[in-house]
């Protein structure tokens, strides 16, 4: 019985020592952050009779997500309780966490900020092409099924309307769901005698595209009425890494 009790305090006083050894639990890994940056443009010399097209709208819903910039406090935006009671004591954040909540914010690109200006330039400065938008962002490198599609409507893009979603799988990836529409106008011929001619309505076109993409790489999207293009930049600054 003595053996039996020898043994099992040497057994605790090992597993104490082990655990007193152990390394302590490793960070989790940093996020990787992204610069988006995208370029949308239409064809001038596009005749949408020559043949037939996907017109076919998707609908887009609230699913969308909208970029939020988060909120900034100082000492005068709070005042005191009723009463004149103080306010409870704010919790500690953690650090970790608050660093994690910062790692997943989107934030949308200044236009001194954008890099594609010298292609921006060439597109408008040749008359087959009409500019549509050039906007950017950054953003997390999240899996699929965490990565949020970012309205273009956000920055004020209405046409074309639709979301642009990069999310990482082994490599980037990208998913265009786009819808442009192109320009009404009065049919030739179409007067009625009143004075007033049949309007034609303008016809959306539809680009829905996914593909492997490598970082720093620009990457064309095409279709008869519209193209569009993307580079997506790795943010080395905030300990991210190319894929």
């Amino acid at each position: 019985m003595r053996g039996i009790l020898a043994f099992a305090a040497a057994s605790i006083a090992c597993a104490t020592l082990a655990q007193a050894q152990a390394p302590p639990a490793a960070d989790p890994a940093p996020i990787p952050r992204y610069e988006v940056e995208v370029i949308v443009f239409a064809h001038r010399d596009f005749d949408p009779t020559e043949e037939r097209f996907d017109q076919t709208l998707n609908g887009f819903g609230d699913g969308a997500a909208a970029l939020r910039e988060a909120p900034a406090f100082d000492g005068s935006t709070f005042a005191p309780g009723a009463a004149g009671q103080p306010f409870e004591p704010v919790e500690e954040v953690d650090p970790l966490a608050a660093e994690r909540a910062v790692a997943l914010r989107v934030r949308p690109l200044r236009p001194d900020e954008l890099k594609l200006g010298t292609e921006y330039r060439k597109i408008r400065a040749i008359s087959a092409y009409e500019p549509l938008a050039h906007v950017g962002w950054v953003q997390p490198g999240l899996p699929e099924a965490d990565a949020v599609p970012i309205d273009l409507g956000t920055f004020g893009v209405l046409n074309p309307r639709g979301t642009v979603r990069v999310h990482l799988i082994r490599y980037l990836h990208i998913t265009l769901d786009l819808t442009y529409q192109g320009k009404g106008s009065a049919a030739p011929g179409g007067s009625t005698g009143d004075g007033l001619d049949e309007i034609v309505l303008a016809p959306q076109f539809h680009l829905k595209a996914a593909r492997n993409v490598r970082s720093n790489e620009l990457h064309y999207f095409d279709h008869p009425a519209f193209g569009v293009l993307v580079r997506i930049t790795p943010v080395l600054a905030e300990g991210s890494g190319g894929r």
